[in-house]
Parts: C-alpha cells; structure tokens; sequence
C-alpha cells in the first residue's frame, strides 16, 4: 500500500477544511434566517403596541401591579388628630381638649387578613396578565391574517383581471367570426354579457383589495401598510407559523384562578368564628404623651402608637399610672357567620365544578380545533395539486400554440385557470393559517413570542 504523499495530505486536510466550513456556513445562514424571521415579526407586530385595547389591557397589568406591591408594603404610617369640647356642670368651666396620635403597623410576614389581601392581589395581577396576553394574542393573529388576505385579494385582483382580458379577447374574436358570417348575432351577445360580467367581477375585486388594505391599516398604520406591500421593498410579511405547543387554555386558568378565590373567601369566613385575642402595652413617660404597643392573632402586625392630649384628662382624680397592659379575648358567633361558612364551602364546591366542566370543555375544543387545522392542510395539498396541473396545462397549450395546433385564446384560458388555481392555494393556505391562530388564540400565546 502506498503511503500518501504530502501533496495528497495537503488535500485531504484542505478538503475537510472545506467541509466543515460549509457546515459551519450552513449553519450561520440557518441562523442567520431565524434571527432575520423574528426580528421581522418583532418589527410587524410592534406598531400593535399602541392598539387601544393593548393599551388598556397594559394599564390594567399596571394597577394591578401596584396594587400588589400596596398590599405587600411591610410598614404603614396612620395619623389623626382632632379638638374636642368639654362642658360641663357649674362650677366646672367648660374645657377645649387637643389631642393626636400616630401609628405604625409593621408586617414582618403576611398572616391571616393580610395574607388574604396580599394573595386577592396576587390574584388580580394574574388575571390581568393573562387578560394581556389574551389581548396581544388575539391583535397580533387579527393582523397576521389581515396582512395575508390583503395578499389573497391582490390575487383575487390579479385573476379577475385575467378573467376580463380573456373575456375581452373572446369578444373580439367572436366579433371577426360574425364578420365572416361565421357567429350569430346571439353569439356576440353572450361573449358582449361576459365581458360585462368579467369586468364587475375585477371591480368587486378592486373594492375587496381596497377592504381589506384598510382593515390592515387600522391595525398596523398606513405607513406600516405600505412598507409590507412596496412595490420597492417587496412583502415583509412574517412567515406561516408552525402550530403552537400544548399549554393551559386561558379559560382553563380562570376556573382555576376563581377556584382559588373560593377557596380564600371559605378561609376568610372559617377564621370569623375563631376568637381574637388582643394585647397591647401603654407606657406614659407624661401626663400628656404616652407610646404604645400592640398586638391582635387576627393578623399578628405589631403596631407601635404615640398619643398627645392637653390637658390630659384627670377628672377622676385618680393618678394617671406609668404604664398599662391589657390582654383581651373576643368573639362574634351569630347565625349569620355559620351560613357565610356554609356559603363559602358551596362556592368551592361550584367553583370546582367549574374547573372540571372548564378542563372538559377546553379538551373538547382543543380536538375540534386540531381536527379543522388537518382538514385545512389536506384542502392545501389538494390545492397544491391543481395549480401543478393547472401549471402543466399552460405548458402544454402554449407549445402548442407554437406548433400553430391551437390559437392564443386557449392560451389566455390556461392562463386564466392557472391564475384560479394559484388564488384557490392561497385560500386553501389562508384557511390553513386562520386554524393556525385559532390555536394560538386558545392557548393566549402571542405570535411575537414564537422564534
């Protein structure tokens, strides 16, 4: 066996040089086209940013937002003063009575009432991103589908434009036959009709172009309009996506969502049966101002107080003692608290009722809606199918055309039924794109999120 030479090594290391430098250029143009894909679909759905309904679902997030964060402050400040008027029987004068006081309320971690208001909070926030999501999901499929039947109707335009020039050149060649006594008058009558016929069908189509252009400008903008379909630019609409992944439908989460809401007013009514106990702490450092701290198990927040009153009330003639602790117990047990607690139970029994028929009802449509996306892929494999024929058919009629076997008419009629076959596709891929969204619609996924 001979040993390659240094010329041949050369080579083989050149060769796998070459190779793994197409590899590694593949895959720079694979990603390459998938950044360039989503920063396409970034740059079309963002004039949606500004959409009204966009807007009012953000705003919403936002004060849901803040109010968590209002719920979930670890100190709060309380303050209120006030004069009062004494009067009293002679020979005692009547006395003006200032007083003040303010209060801190610490929170060192969410308990009973405050642990209910901070999760009612952190409820409302996840409905409100969800209600969000929703939104942008459904604007941004709205105006994904609107951008292509604009494209559906600029070929609808195009072969109903085809139509009346077939029209127009049947007329004009029955017209030469009546000449030559070869047609009847009734005969030029018919192609005159279809012509007529010909040309209203381009004029809907005209008018159709117009509407949907318009309804994708009250999405995107006239000048996003007109970036998508520049003649200059060309289209920059983005690509079909792919079907979404499975997740949990937002309805499904809003059963869920009030379920737990049920579940924290059943709570809420449990607790109002059990006793409060309370304690607190006085210390007076004078006649006038004393410091206070207290404590309840409803909520367990420490709350340290100061007090000033002038003069300080006296008219027991007692002394007033250095400091003072009080401990107490309280309790409400009426018929009323026993029935809010048979109705709290009820409303999370019904709310997972609720869950289940939610859980069953999304399966139900989740099928019904991958069902209908497979029947839109068989119409366009069908679809696909006619316009390779109606491609060959046109071949074929203008070779023999050529050959002089045939006249240009039955060109124009080939030209004409590849122009309907192209527009039958790009419905049969429009409906193939509409049960795309509706899948995206059902999940709450929006398009600008897919990569």
């Amino acid at each position: 066996m001979r040993t390659p030479s240094a010329v041949h090594r050369s080579y083989l290391v050149e060769k796998r040089g070459v190779k793994s430098l197409q590899r590694r250029g593949l895959f720079i143009l694979a990603f390459g086209v998938q950044f360039l894909a989503h920063s396409l679909a970034q740059s079309f759905y963002a004039p949606l940013q500004n959409h009204p309904l966009l807007v009012q679902a953000r705003l919403g997030l936002e004060a849901a937002q803040a109010q968590l964060r209002a719920q979930a402050s670890s100190v709060s400040l309380q303050a209120q003063g006030g004069n009062a008027w004494l009067n009293f029987q002679d020979p005692i004068p009547a006395t003006q009575v200032a007083s003040a006081s303010v209060g801190v309320v610490f929170t060192p971690f969410p308990f009973g009432d405050t642990a209910d208001a901070i999760t009612q909070a952190r409820l409302g926030v996840e409905q409100a991103a969800l209600g969000l999501r929703q939104a942008q999901a459904n604007l941004e499929a709205q105006a994904l589908e609107a951008a292509y039947r604009v494209r559906l109707a600029q070929l609808g335009l195009e072969a109903a434009q085809s139509g009346a020039r077939l029209a127009q050149a049947s007329l004009e060649a029955v017209r030469l036959r009546a000449q030559r006594e070869a047609a009847s008058p009734a005969e030029v009558r018919q192609a005159e009709a279809q012509l007529r016929q010909a040309q209203l069908q381009a004029e809907d189509a005209g008018r159709n172009l117009e509407l949907a252009r318009r309804n994708l400008s009250d999405l995107l903008g006239a000048s996003a309009l007109e970036m998508l379909f520049s003649p200059h630019s060309g289209e920059t609409i983005p690509p079909i996506p792919s079907p979404p992944l499975p997740a949990t439908p937002p309805s499904v989460r809003q059963a869920e969502l009030q379920l737990v809401q049920a579940q924290l007013n059943y709570a809420r009514a449990e607790r109002g049966i059990w006793p409060v106990a309370q304690a607190s702490y006085t210390y007076n450092t004078s006649p006038r101002d004393s410091f206070s701290l207290s404590l309840n198990s409803r909520t367990l927040q420490p709350q340290l107080g100061y007090s000033y009153q002038n003069p300080p009330t006296t008219s027991t003639g007692q002394p007033r003692p250095e400091s003072q602790f009080q401990l107490g117990v309280s309790l409400n047990l009426s018929p009323a608290i026993f029935e809010a607690l048979e109705a709290g139970r009820k409303q999370v029994e019904a709310a997972q009722a609720a869950l289940e028929a939610a859980k069953r009802s999304a399966a139900l449509q989740e099928a019904s809606l991958q069902a209908a996306l497979q029947s839109a892929e068989a119409q366009v494999s069908l679809a696909q199918a006619a316009q390779q024929d109606a491609e060959r058919s046109l071949a074929e009629s203008r070779e023999r055309e050529r050959l002089g076997l045939s006249s240009p008419l039955a060109t124009l009629q080939a030209e004409l039924g590849l122009a309907q076959a192209q527009l039958a596709l790009e419905q049969a891929k429009l409906n193939r794109l509409s049960r795309i969204l509706d899948l995206y619609r059902f999940y709450a996924q929006p398009l600008s999120e897919v990569k």
